[in-house]
């Protein structure tokens, strides 16, 4: 009989959320994700979006477009271009928790119809 082990997902809180005055039909969105030992965000893209993410505790493995992935440590941060296929995302630790912030510059209209959801698109599979 098989064993299907299953891995926690990140906890997501909405840190702010702005529309830009300076570059209509854009916001910026700051969210906060806290990844339990083990944690993970399966592959997925950012609905269109430009991300920053900045590591502030704990180790992130991020691999982007079928590129080796990076460790991440506090203070380090990475850029995810519009269109990126965010294939590793995952805490680095099996025993330490990890917290970074990412921030979206997204085109307000993807928010608007699809809420918060919509800024990350998880695989089909």
């Amino acid at each position: 009989m098989a064993t299907t082990v299953t891995r926690p997902r990140e906890d997501i809180k909405v840190l702010f959320d702005y529309e830009l005055p300076n570059a209509p039909g854009k916001s910026i969105i700051g969210l906060q994700l806290d990844y339990p030992p083990n944690g993970f965000t399966p592959p997925h893209r950012h609905g269109g979006a430009s991300v920053v993410a900045l590591v502030l505790e704990g180790e992130l493995l991020s691999g982007m477009n079928g590129n080796p992935p990076q460790v991440y440590t506090p203070g380090e941060a990475f850029l995810e271009r519009p269109g990126c296929h965010h294939t590793v995302g995952e805490n680095n630790s099996p025993v330490e928790a990890a917290k970074a912030i990412a921030v979206f510059v997204v085109d307000t209209e993807i928010v608007k119809s699809g809420g918060y959801a919509a800024l990350t698109v998880l695989d089909a599979d």
